[in-house]
């Protein structure tokens, strides 16, 4: 049996739930569905060449963000490094938290993704067709699209809140 003192001496990490942030299905049905309408622009606009960039911008758009998020969480704070991975659960699509993190990290991280997305993006401008810059453009800022949403609705909370995503909702939570 623990002494007393032992009981008192543990440490408990209390989070206490602030929101939770339902995710509606048509939301995710429709943010699937700006995707299908963007690839069939590019196809009519460009035919062929437009959809052969569309997926090459998706792939690029998907390396930066992942190269992005994973010099700046080595750089900001390697002990989360492990708790980021590559997730494909609507609309939580590209390199995310799989468990919980912070409010802060998450917000700056997303806005060095942010900055640095467009930048590459720029930097294609006068060498690439048209369909890829286009493409890039796009798919960063589809993928960056429920993040931003998700900053904007938490864009009051306190800084040192927890926030974990799930597939169906997201939680925030503080200490």
């Amino acid at each position: 049996m623990a002494s007393p003192s032992a009981a008192n001496d543990a440490t408990f990490y209390h989070y206490k739930l602030i929101r939770k942030i339902a995710l509606r299905p048509e939301s995710k049905y429709s943010y699937m569905a700006t995707a299908l309408l963007v690839l069939s622009a590019l196809y009519l606009i460009y035919e062929w060449p437009g959809l052969i960039f569309s997926a090459i911008g998706a792939v690029l758009m998907l390396l930066v963000h992942a190269l992005v998020l994973r010099i700046t969480v080595r750089r900001v704070d390697k002990i989360s490094e492990k708790r980021w991975t590559f997730r494909q659960d609507w609309p939580w699509i590209g390199p995310l938290p799989i468990m919980d993190t912070q409010l802060s990290l998450f917000r700056r991280l997303h806005f060095h993704l942010f900055l640095v997305g467009c930048c590459v993006a720029g930097l294609f401008y006068p060498w690439a067709h048209s369909s890829l810059v286009i493409a890039m453009v796009y798919w960063h800022l589809w993928l960056l699209t429920p993040r931003i949403k998700l900053l904007w609705s938490l864009r009051r909370e306190h800084k040192d809140g927890v926030v974990r995503l799930e597939s169906k909702e997201v939680s925030y939570y503080h200490q």
